[in-house]
């Protein structure tokens, strides 16, 4: 009997990912993710600017700025973001020179990219009816800012369970695994934000969350896999020199809108597949 009923969940999960990939092949997936790769290039300054401009807002948060740097630092593309993150922090200083006309150029450039990423989800979604202008821009600066802010309050309870590690201090086993469990935390969050608010239909919250909490992981994995592996990418300073760290950064940050588009594509279609099974039960 057990034997049976893993055979039908190892089949129910075969199916659903041959469905999530024929839909992610369908929507030219990895096209998309190479475009987003680019937007993201020409859009890191302008959204840095407005992340720490919100962060600014409240002293508390400021307070927390260079820990909040120092975790990207450490959380993000692995091997390459040491060199990366302080010439975009550079640029984005950079930004306070510029003219009226300047600065709403480069707000324009943040907002084309969430517009292509929203593209992107209502494509793989198969969404017909597009937002009008004001909702879009009330989605985007949600994405904006609820995204720092739950990154200040993970950051807030990162540092907290840190001194509690440092000092010594007992500190509870259920505590021990959120401190461990950071980063994964932060992942979901930001893939849960994202897939909830960007397609233009209802979302439910227990399949996005499966899809977040499974992208989250990859993520994850994908880090681990940059950090472990940063040695072999060592051979492009010879080519490269102070560039070695640009080829890695892409390479990660393609892999990664990969994967979020693949968690867009997986909530779409357990989406799809609740709404036959409740298709099958009015019948």
């Amino acid at each position: 009997m057990q034997v049976k009923a893993v055979k039908n969940i190892a089949t129910q999960l075969f199916q659903l990912i041959r469905l999530v990939w024929t839909r992610a092949l369908r929507h030219q997936v990895s096209l998309r993710a190479a475009h987003l790769t680019l937007a993201t290039l020409l859009a890191a300054v302008p959204i840095i600017t407005i992340v720490f401009g919100i962060l600014r807002l409240t002293p508390a948060m400021v307070a927390m700025q260079d820990s909040l740097v120092a975790y990207v630092e450490s959380h993000l593309a692995p091997g390459s973001s040491s060199t990366v993150i302080p010439y975009l922090l550079t640029f984005s200083e950079q930004t306070k020179n510029l003219p009226a006309a300047g600065i709403a150029t480069l707000i324009l450039t943040a907002l084309l990219l969430l517009n292509s990423f929203e593209g992107s989800v209502q494509a793989i979604w198969q969404i017909k009816n597009k937002r009008n202008i004001r909702e879009r821009l009330l989605t985007y600066w949600a994405i904006l800012t609820l995204g720092p802010i739950m990154l200040a309050v993970v950051m807030s309870l990162y540092g907290t369970l840190l001194s509690y590690q440092i000092s010594g201090d007992y500190m509870p086993k259920f505590l021990e695994s959120i401190f461990e469990l950071s980063s994964y935390l932060v992942y979901f969050l930001l893939l849960f934000t994202i897939n909830f608010l960007t397609p233009n239909a209802e979302v439910r919250l227990k399949p996005t969350a499966i899809a977040a909490l499974i992208g989250g992981i990859a993520i994850a994995t994908l880090n681990s896999i940059f950090a472990n592996f940063a040695q072999f990418f060592a051979s492009y300073q010879i080519v490269y020199g102070a560039f070695a760290a640009l080829p890695t950064f892409l390479i990660w940050l393609q892999a990664s809108w990969l994967i979020i588009l693949l968690t867009v594509s997986l909530n779409a279609t357990l989406h799809k597949l609740d709404r036959l099974k409740e298709h099958d039960k009015l019948e």
